[in-house]
């Protein structure tokens, strides 16, 4: 069938015409790249093997560790408020245990200990070097993972190590060095707190002894044993008064000190936020602290007024207005807290350290207790100096028995606060101490986790053949060349054949046998080994041409190319033997007048040939040279001219073409790539067909579509493609081989005599 051509003058309709991949292209991508895919396989696998056999054995211990809440001791001394929350101080402590200063108590520990000498990172390298102390806490930070268990409070602590006395060994000390300094951690601010009670306990001991010897010898020397009943009210009054005062000076020394303690803790932690935070807070905040600090001086206030009506005789039936204040102040420092919380998490407060974040909010949230506890002291000292004057008022004796017995009172009342402050702060030290408990100690593993070797081996298959797989798909992708007819079909031209590889060395041999000496080339494979699979290729080639006549009998054939040495010539000269044994008269035209080669192939002189005719200095009878092959008749290039596409052109040539007709059956023409040069375009518009020669692995299909669109723009004739060098067994396999190689007998005979 005659191939159609589109007339274009780009590539567009030709890419359209492009047929996506079917699966058995794939597979036959992957036969071609079998050998890349089998050496990459084979390294990948012994790399593998290589690498998991020689790499030293690593095991990893595991250890379980609980962080425990402290219930308990939810009412706080001097009513402190608690801050964070389980989630947030569980990752809290998943920080604090991968943190350098556990790994540099680590390794601090194993240096003191008994089996330095077992731990790998105390050994000297190869060199005779040590590590440094740097160097063995990074080991220590790199080699450990801390995991948590999900819905729980417990944390899982791996450690991997060299050997599973190593690897246990240091797991069950990271947790124990944890313990300790989570447990020093959280009695830090207790034990300060309670050290400040002791201190002032002590202090207050010695004074209320003191003024118990005052009153007791001011009775003695004044003779005076009591004071009247009203007297005696105001004495108590005034020295309760001064008790909630004391108490309230410790309870804001105490609840400074925790500010202090916290805004240094966030000095260490992050210079950035400054030695104080109260400033950060926003406008509501500061609202906030103003009013638990007047709710706090309100309560104070009206706690005196009730204990001045008890002690005055007067029945108090149900507090309400009290329950009130409670709930008030209980709601402020509830709603303060959870602003604080708030303005951490918004990111108003940098904060790079997820584990600063409970304590920025407690920062925040203590200075409103401190103002509060400063708004309550102004207050009792209000009430105080009201009571005071009534003092003034009494008789000396009276008054100085009065202040006796009121600061033996207030020292009294005071050392009983401080020593059940005292209690509870030891409790709360003791509860906090117990913060983190280890369940499961590290046992010594009995096999490594490192390397898996079964997961090793199979993840060698898969990369080895992935890799390989990846490669050749790369290699196809990238390679824009034609392999095979499938490839030339999807770009919308039809292949009339496929000529196999020459084996050049069994031809020679061939070659001799006919006694041809040097006279013919090995690539006239038609006429030195007729019944060879490449014969009967080019058979086929001239089969599949006798059916391109269906519009306009083929008399003379163009044979042209994309690019150079892509096998035009061999083609044309084993396409004009394949048409001379079939009984046609053949005259084989050598048209390319820059490289010619028929005359070489044929063993013949260019001399006298078609440009020495249409120059004018050679007549037609000796233009056409006989050959050693029956019917074939040849037409050497002659004298190479410096302007062949100009000769070409003439009406001398298509006159000379009319008279060849006249003469012979067929007439094949040799002509120039016709990518390089325009004497290919230029000899297709005096020519019946013409054939496109590609070879396989080397013309790109781009330059296939540009010949295609150059032939069209001059509306040449293209007969259709000649895929030329084809390896069969590389691209089909072996079966496609044999069936080349072995279909056609050694006695089977061609009965037709001509082919036109």
């Amino acid at each position: 069938m005659e191939a159609k051509v589109p007339n274009m003058m780009d590539t567009s309709e030709f890419e359209d015409q492009e047929q996506p991949l079917q699966f058995s292209d794939y597979l036959r991508i992957l036969y071609r790249g079998r050998w890349i895919i089998t050496f990459s396989f084979i390294a990948v696998f012994i790399a593998t093997l290589i690498y998991t056999f020689k790499t030293p054995p690593t095991y990893e211990a595991t250890t379980t560790l609980l962080i425990e809440t402290n219930n308990s001791v939810e009412q706080s001394l001097f009513n402190l408020t608690s801050f964070g929350n389980q989630a947030n101080m569980l990752t809290n402590q998943m920080e604090i245990l991968k943190s350098r200063n556990i790994a540099e108590r680590v390794v601090h520990e194993l240096e003191n200990s008994d089996v330095r000498d077992s731990i790998s990172f105390f050994h000297p390298l190869d060199d005779g070097t040590e590590l440094t102390f740097n160097d063995r806490v990074e080991i220590v930070m790199q080699s450990m993972d801390v995991e948590p268990k999900r819905d729980t409070d417990i944390l899982t602590l791996k450690y991997q190590a060299g050997s599973p006395f190593e690897a246990a060994y240091i797991a069950n000390t990271i947790a124990r060095e944890f313990a300790k300094q989570n447990a020093e951690t959280n009695r830090l601010e207790v034990t300060e707190m309670r050290k400040f009670i002791e201190e002032r306990l002590r202090i207050k001991a010695k004074e209320l002894k003191e003024s118990e010897e005052r009153l007791r010898n001011f009775q003695q020397t004044e003779k005076i044993a009591s004071l009247d009943a009203e007297t005696t009210q105001l004495v108590q009054q005034l020295s309760q008064a001064e008790s909630m005062l004391e108490e309230a000076r410790i309870e804001l020394q105490t609840k400074q000190q925790l500010l202090d303690n916290a805004n240094k803790l966030l000095e260490e932690r992050k210079k950035a936020l400054g030695a104080n935070l109260t400033e950060t807070s926003t406008p509501y905040i500061q609202a906030l602290q103003q009013q638990l600090a007047d709710a706090e001086a309100q309560k104070v206030i009206y706690l005196s007024a009730i204990k001045a009506s008890v002690q005055e005789g007067q029945t108090i039936y149900f507090d309400d207005q009290l329950k009130q204040y409670d709930e008030k102040i209980k709601a402020l420092r509830d709603q303060l807290n959870k602003e604080a919380k708030k303005l951490v998490a918004s990111g108003m407060v940098s904060d790079p350290l997820k584990i600063s974040e409970d304590l920025v909010a407690k920062t925040i949230t203590l200075s409103g207790e401190v103002e509060a506890a400063k708004a309550k002291i102004d207050a009792l000292q209000n009430v105080l100096d009201k009571y005071n004057r009534r003092m003034e008022q009494l008789p000396d004796k009276v008054l100085q028995l009065a202040r006796l017995q009121r600061r033996k009172q207030v020292d009294e009342q005071t050392y009983i606060m401080l020593t059940q402050k005292l209690e509870e702060a030891k409790i709360q030290e003791s509860a906090q101490a117990r913060n983190v408990r280890i369940i499961d100690k590290a046992i010594k593993p009995l096999k490594p986790v490192k390397p898996n070797k079964k997961m090793n081996i199979m993840l060698g298959v898969l990369l080895g053949l992935g890799l390989g797989i990846g490669i050749t798909f790369m290699i196809e992708y990238l390679d824009r060349s034609v392999r095979k007819p499938e490839d030339v079909e999807r770009i919308g031209l039809n292949v009339l054949a496929t000529i196999p590889k020459i084996e050049i060395e069994k031809l020679e041999k061939a070659k001799k046998k006919l006694n041809e000496g040097n006279r013919v080339e090995a690539r006239l494979i038609t006429h030195i080994d007729p019944k060879s699979p490449v014969s009967e290729a080019y058979r086929t080639l001239r089969t599949n041409l006798q059916f391109s006549k269906v519009e306009k009998e083929l008399r003379t054939i163009l044979v042209t190319s994309a690019g150079p040495k892509e096998g035009k010539s061999t083609t044309a000269a084993n396409l004009a033997i394949a048409m001379a044994q079939a009984g046609n008269s053949v005259v084989l035209i050598d048209a390319d007048l820059r490289r010619p080669l028929i005359h070489s192939v044929f063993g013949m002189d260019k001399d006298k040939g078609l440009t020495n005719y249409l120059a004018g200095s050679l007549q037609y009878d000796e233009l056409v040279h006989e050959t050693f092959i029956e019917n074939l008749k040849i037409i050497t290039s002659g004298v190479l001219p410096p302007n062949p596409s100009e000769l070409l052109a003439t009406q001398k040539m298509k006159n000379l073409l009319k008279q060849l007709q006249e003469d012979y059956d067929i007439v094949i023409i040799d002509s120039p790539p016709v990518i390089a040069v325009t004497d290919a375009s230029i000899l297709s518009t005096i020519v019946d067909g013409t054939l496109l020669v590609v070879y396989a692995g080397q013309t790109e299909k781009d330059a296939i579509k540009r010949a295609t669109m150059m032939l069209s723009s001059v509306s040449a004739r293209l007969l259709g493609t000649v895929l030329n060098g084809f390896d069969v067994q590389g691209i089909y396999g072996s079966y496609y081989y044999y069936y080349y190689h072995h279909y056609y007998g050694p006695s089977k005979k061609k009965k037709s005599r001509r082919f036109f």
